[in-house]
Formats: structure tokens, sequence, C-alpha cells
């Protein structure tokens, strides 16, 4: 028999309440009358009833006092010692708040942040990967909230950034998770200034960004996979397919239904996502991934309910998954279910191995398709086809854009002359 000193005390107490050996509500209860107990032992001023005020009094400290003590009476001694119970739970719950740790306080936030706001499950999940990439395990998470200064946070971080390890990026995701833990303590009045916003990040030093230029599929590399996926009738090659013709998401790309298509106006709706999450857990664990539908687009803006053409290309592969798929819901439904981004990319990594071409993720292919469109004129077009509620936005994906042109045609219009630069009008 094993050795009861080695059983979890909460699985004990688990299996003696599951066995009615003891009940739970009775022992908490037990236990809270022993902490009132203890509370009125250590009260260290007298309780003692006034005959002439016809009431219980004692006195209950207070530093705003120049006595430090303040009197209290009731009319019953019963009232009187719930009152001095309350009194110094209050306290003693106040001086927890103020004791907290950023560990505790981190812990506090997620579920906050689950139970009160609007964030996505995925956001909290990428939160938990920063906090766990950077303060997990570190010294500064022991640190009370409210001794945490910028200068604690700029020694932390220049620590962190010595060696270059890090991109800007990657910094600035982990300030984003400190800053919005100090915003829950300011709203919680642990402090009452965020310190994250007195530290200036452009000090301290960050490994350099590659050029992402080229980090996207090329017009040959697309010629060569698509002519490849042409013999292949399965839903992740045609799902494939069609992205490179739409200015899509992939989340949208899995959320098509056959009641968004419009053949008559050759057009697809695109009003819901799919999106794959893991949701946290009372114990700060996470469930299993869980693939759910949203009429909800990315940005949760109106810009990403929109309107796309069907090409010729496009109408094509959707007639080929009408056939593999003639009484579904959703146009791709392998297996029956609704895919996955990872099993999308999964897929799309095999095809391009099978085809011969670089493996680039399938929001790369949003990269191209706007890169491809884009002549110079036509940004906004191309933004509003992309979801976004900022051209500043669709710009970050314009890459290869111009690339052979002459660098100097930037120079045309500058000044006023157009015939200083040389080479301009050619």
């Amino acid at each position: 028999m094993e050795d009861i000193k080695n059983v979890n005390t909460n699985a004990l107490l688990q299996y003696m309440q599951e066995e009615g050996i003891i009940k739970m509500d009775e022992v908490l209860k037990d236990f809270e009358k022993m902490n009132d107990k203890k509370i009125l032992k250590e009260h260290k001023y007298e309780i003692y009833y006034s005959e002439s005020e016809k009431s219980w009094r004692t006195y209950l400290p207070d530093d705003t006092n120049p006595r430090k003590r303040r009197p209290l009476k009731r009319k019953s001694r019963e009232n009187l010692e719930k009152e001095i119970i309350r009194f110094y739970k209050e306290r003693q719950k106040e001086q927890n708040r103020a004791d907290i740790t950023l560990e505790q306080l981190y812990k506090e936030w997620l579920i906050y942040r689950r139970d009160y706001t609007s964030v996505k499950p995925k956001t909290i999940q990428e939160d938990i990967s920063e906090w766990n990439r950077f303060f997990k395990d570190t010294e500064l998470i022991h640190t009370k909230v409210k001794d945490v200064k910028p200068i604690t946070l700029i020694r932390f971080f220049r620590e962190v950034t010595r060696n270059r390890e890090y991109t800007h990026k990657r910094i600035s995701n982990a300030r984003s998770v400190l800053n919005g833990m100090m915003s829950y303590a300011i709203e919680e009045e642990i402090i009452e200034h965020n310190p994250v916003s007195d530290v200036n990040f452009k000090q301290f030093t960050y490994k350099p960004v590659e050029n992402q230029s080229d980090n996207v599929f090329s017009y040959e590399e697309t010629q060569k996979l698509l002519s490849y996926l042409q013999g292949i009738y399965e839903p992740y090659s045609l799902a494939i397919q069609l992205s490179f013709y739409l200015f899509i998401r992939v989340g949208e790309t899995k959320a098509i239904q056959w009641q968004d298509i419009d053949y008559k106006n050759r057009s697809v709706y695109l009003h819901r996502q799919v999106t794959c999450a893991r949701i946290l857990n009372d114990d700060l664990t996470l469930s299993k991934r869980q693939v759910t539908v949203a009429k909800q687009m990315k940005g949760n803006t109106s810009k990403g309910f929109r309107k796309q053409y069907l090409t010729d290309e496009a109408l094509s592969i959707l007639k080929k998954a009408k056939e593999i798929n003639p009484n579904g819901i959703y146009i791709f439904e392998p297996n029956g279910s609704l895919m996955t981004t990872d099993s999308f990319n999964r897929r799309l990594k095999k095809y391009c191995r099978e085809a011969g071409v670089p493996y680039y993720s399938s929001h790369k292919i949003r990269f191209y398709n706007a890169s491809t469109a884009y002549d110079g004129k036509n940004l906004t077009a191309i933004s509003h086809l992309m979801g976004h509620s900022k051209v500043e936005t669709t710009i970050h994906y314009l890459r290869n854009v111009h690339k052979d042109e002459n660098p100097t045609l930037a120079f045309k219009n500058l000044g006023l002359s157009k015939k200083s630069v040389q080479g301009c009008s050619k």
C-alpha cells in the first residue's frame, strides 16, 4: 500500500468528499469559524460593556488618528465582534493587494482578460507564450507590483536584449504583456502609475530584421505550384488553389459556405471565419484546441466583410469542389469536418515539396496576391479587397514591387525640374 505521506493532499480531500467521509461546505465553515476566533483573540483592545451608553465598546487601529486608534461601539457584543472581524479581514485583503507580486498579478490578469474583456482566446494564448518566454522563472516576477519602477524594467530588458537575440517586435510583444498587467493593476488600485510607460525601449539593442522582400512566393514558383495542383482533386489542393485567386485569409477560406457563392454575379461574400484556439481554464491550463466558426472578421471591423470577384479559374476550382462535396455546407470539408490552419499549412508544405518550390505559409499567399495586383495606383482598392481598415497595413503586404525599375525614377518629381535626373524619362 502506498505511503500515506506520498498522497497528494488535494487528491485525498477530493476522495474523502466523493466517498462522503467529509463535507467540504462544513469543513470550510468550521475553518472560517476558527479563523474568526483567532482574529478576536489577537485583537489587542479590550472589549467591554458601557453601562452609560448601553453599548459594547472597543477600539480599532487607525493610523490616520493621532492616537492611532478609533472607537467602535455596537448595541450587542455579537455585532461588535462581527465588525471587528470584518475590519481585520478587509485590512488583510488590502495588505495582500499591496503585497501582490508580478507573478500573482499575471494569474489574476489572465482570468480577468478571459472573463471580463472581449479579447480572443488566441490572444490570451499568445500572452501566455510571451510570459513563458521572457518572464517565467526570472527574479522579476517575485517583485511586488508596487515596487516595480522604470529602472527595474530598464535593467531587466537591458539584460534580455544584451546579446541581440530578439527583434524589436518580439520585445514589443513582451512589453505589451507587462503594459496590460500594469493597466489592470491601476484599475484594481494597486498602483497609481504605469511604470512601463516611462521606459524608452529605443535604448535597447535588438536583433537586426532580415530583409523580407523575397520571403514570398515568386510568380514562377506560383505557376509551378498551381500547375502541379491542377491534377489533384481533394479539398486541401482546391482550397490552396482558390487562395491564389482571392484576396482572402486562410480562416476565411475555411469558412466559405456554398450559400456564399453568387454564380450570377460571379462573386463570393466573405463574412465569417474559422478559428482554432485553446481556452484558458481556471487553473491557468489550456484546453484542447477548439475549432469554431465566427461571424466576426479579423480586426473586428466592418472592413472585413466584403465581396470578392470570381475569375474563370476560381469558378473552375469551385466546380471541382462541388463534385467531391455536393452535399456539404462548407465548400472545403476534408473527411466531413472543417479544416484547421495547421492542417492547411501541413498540406501546403507537402505540395510545395512535391512541386519542387520553396514552402511559404498560407499567410504569404496574401502577400503574393497583393503584390501581384498592385500597379502603383490601386492601393486603396487592394486595401478594401484585403479587408484592411488602413492602407498602411496593406503596404506591409507589398513585396517585390517594381523591383527591377530604375531607382532614379523615385526622384523624377522632386524639385522644380523633371529634367534634372537623367534617365527618368526613359
